[in-house]
């Protein structure tokens, strides 16, 4: 109820200071406070704080003098905002569980967002339950006599213990066992309070047999599940009885999205929903990548945006941000829609990032701004003096900074509750924001041979200004045995294949690539090493058996093997190879490219086709039985008879090649990275993925190695 600053909460520490003033240390997070007295009882000062790790606080949309803050699950406080002298009381402690209380689900916070409906107000807790991502359930709650009661609940049922316990066991559906952590015996649940004592009772619970994450409450008291299986899901009220509590049916949902992914990582899942049938989920969904934040209209799929560094264990592993919109380590929602006044961009949101910036996008997936800087760009909030209407530009929030929230008032003023201080920002320019019309892009097949005669070309100069391009092959009277150990290998000359990322700077064990290759020739055979670090290199699925290099990982290594042809040549001649070697089903598997075998019928060449091209290869044949493979701890050893890459060799010998590595997630390829020829990211385009480029490649320089 209200708050009274004359009443103490649990005084703990007591002392008497040199000016005979008492001062009390009261154990209690609604407020923390320290208070000073006289000895005869009456109040003279009063310290509050601090906020929780991360902070937090949301302004009321409608009263921007009124500030709800949630204490995680201890409870939550109202302040008073006085704008002009920038100070805050406690006004009351509208939410403030007790031990005779049933317990809210797991890691369940205070009501902190208010929404207001129909004359009344609610509050929910699901923008400010889970710092990281969505959370399993969420609460409605209804204001009655300035205390916040909960009256709807709805998510995965295991995540409340309450609905696990004897006397909520006959509710289940059949099959589920909330008990059993296992998929298949999970339980979505919805809660209503039907007899206004905001208690749980058996016959207010219903059920449905499923999995279900990231659950938000919109503005119109609607509940949007993120992944119901693998739906988003809404589920608007039926009806509102006489008490202001709203009803639904379980059976009555609109299905916002199917084919939702699972999160990448510790960020996403969590959906937010219009009138105007656009909808934002923080994960991806299919056809897009799981590394992406997506977006539908009625249903159907409309847009992902690229979200490489998914939340905040992501986050610890990426690389500072490189260019304007990339996304780093994106956590929470920071609330509902708002709107841009005066502007045609339409509804926005806002996500968290780890990294201390918010991002701003449309609720049609374009990137509007960033908030803030990156912790490791930016200037941390460490100011002297705060001063009211302070520039903000260049200030990162920090890392960890979970709990900022975003609000926009009646008259289209939006507030930006930073997190960890508790400070109150304001957006300036956002009704500055407009689109672009719309235009027509003509793409031509022509366009597309620029795009990629231009890539080539700044692909050869970055190597012309890199300078030394050539790699030593030693010939050797002894071989190196074959068993992935690289024991043998200590006078190989080394080529850098991947040297790219960054150590995790917390939490985390991951480091920068350290991939190489060397080769070596003894007796009648090539022999390859590659130190990748990645045992699971090799995996994939090989269902396109002409073309491993688009379904996983394999080891690469493209060669001129005729030391008379042009080594400045574009095009592939007789004598360009090249040689894939992976791993299917546990067993070797090697494909042998030869780009032009003179003679060739053109019914008998190897087509490999896009909607815009098609290249081909003379013959494409698989050399599995003839080569000799081994790994271990992510080292690989290969050799290949050099009569099968048709190889004479012979000291002081010259050829155009280069040596590379695929990665990939078991079933795609997605990523190709060689020694000299960087001009390789496509994966999503089969001739360019396929093609062989000799004009890119580097110098083999074969020499007879000293004893």
């Amino acid at each position: 109820g209200p708050y009274d600053p004359l009443h103490m909460n649990n005084p703990t520490g007591l002392t008497i200071d040199s000016k005979n003033q008492l001062w009390v240390a009261e154990q209690d997070y609604l407020p923390k406070r320290v208070s000073v007295w006289t000895l005869d009882g009456k109040l003279i000062n009063t310290f509050y704080g601090p906020g929780k790790y991360g902070g937090g606080g949301t302004v009321d949309p409608q009263d921007k003098t009124k500030f709800y803050y949630s204490d995680e699950g201890r409870g939550a406080m109202a302040f008073k905002l006085d704008w002009k002298k920038g100070t805050s009381q406690v006004t009351s402690v509208y939410f403030r569980p007790t031990p005779d209380d049933q317990k809210m689900a797991f890691r369940s916070a205070g009501p902190e967002t208010p929404l207001y409906y129909k004359g009344k107000r609610y509050f929910t807790n699901s923008y400010n339950s889970s710092p990281t991502n969505g959370h399993p359930t969420s609460f409605l709650f209804i204001e009655r006599d300035g205390i916040a009661k909960p009256i709807v609940a709805m998510g995965q049922a295991s995540s409340w213990d309450l609905l696990k316990s004897d006397e909520f066991k006959p509710g289940w559906p059949e099959g589920v066992d909330l008990n059993v952590q296992k998929p298949t015996t999970q339980a979505f649940f919805i809660w209503t309070d039907q007899n206004g004592d905001a208690k749980v009772q058996p016959n207010e619970v219903i059920y449905k047999k499923a999995t279900a994450s990231g659950v938000t409450v919109m503005p119109d008291l609607s509940f949007c599940i993120a992944r119901l299986e693998d739906k988003s899901i809404k589920f608007a009220p039926a009806s509102l009885d006489k008490d202001g509590v709203p009803h639904y049916d379980i059976n009555k949902a609109e299905v916002l999205a199917e084919g939702v992914l699972p999160p990448a990582s510790s960020g996403g899942n969590q959906v937010l929903t219009s009138s105007d049938g656009w909808t934002v989920i923080t994960l991806g969904i299919k056809p897009f990548s799981p590394y992406s934040i997506s977006g539908t209209k009625n249903g159907v799929p409309m847009w992902s945006y690229p979200n490489l560094w998914p939340g905040l264990h992501a986050s610890h592993k990426a690389p500072k941000p490189d260019h304007r919109g990339e996304l780093i380590g994106p956590t929470r929602l920071l609330g509902g829609f708002m709107e841009a006044k005066g502007s045609d961009v339409g509804k926005l949101w806002a996500v968290n990032g780890n990294h201390g910036n918010v991002y701003i996008f449309t609720a049609d997936g374009l990137f509007v701004a960033t908030l803030f800087e990156d912790m490791r760009i930016g200037k941390r909030w460490i100011m002297t003096e705060a001063t009211p209407g302070m520039s903000l530009e260049g200030i990162t929030l920090s890392d960890e900074n979970f709990w900022p929230t975003i609000t926009q008032m009646a008259d289209g003023q939006i507030y930006l509750v930073d997190g960890g201080r508790s400070a109150l920002v304001s957006l300036e320019g956002i009704e500055n924001i407009h689109r672009l019309k719309d235009i027509s892009l003509s793409l031509s097949i022509s366009d597309l041979e620029k795009s990629r005669s231009y890539s080539i070309k700044t692909e050869a100069l970055r190597q012309k200004n890199l300078g030394n391009n050539s790699l030593n092959v030693a010939i050797s009277n002894e071989a190196p045995v074959v068993d992935g150990k690289l024991t043998d290998w200590p006078r190989a000359v080394w080529a850098d294949i991947d040297k790219s990322g960054v150590k995790a700077y917390f939490n985390a064990t991951s480091k920068p690539y350290d991939i190489t290759g060397a080769m070596t020739v003894a007796g009648d055979r090539l022999y390859l090493a590659y130190r990748t670090g990645d045992e699971k290199l090799l995996k994939n699925t090989g269902e396109m058996p002409v073309a491993p290099f688009k379904t996983g990982g394999a080891l690469d290594l493209m060669i001129g093997v005729n030391p008379e042809a042009r080594p400045d040549r574009q095009e592939p001649v007789a004598g360009d190879l090249r040689l894939l070697v992976t791993m299917v089903n546990g067993k070797p598997w090697a494909m042998l490219y030869r780009a032009v075998v003179n003679g060739t019928l053109e019914k008998d060449k190897v087509p490999f086709s896009s909607p815009w091209r098609t290249i081909t290869f003379d013959k494409v044949e698989d050399v599995t039985n003839q080569i000799q493979i081994a790994g271990s701890e992510g080292n690989y050893e290969l050799s290949i008879p050099i009569a099968t890459l048709g190889l004479k060799v012979a000291d002081g010998l010259v050829l155009k090649g280069d040596i590379g590595i695929l990665r990939g997630q078991g079933d795609q390829t997605t990523a190709r990275i060689y020694w000299c020829n960087k001009a390789t990211g496509i994966t999503a385009d089969v001739p360019s993925e396929a093609m062989l480029t000799p004009g890119l490649w580097g110098t083999f320089r074969f020499k007879t190695s000293e004893k």
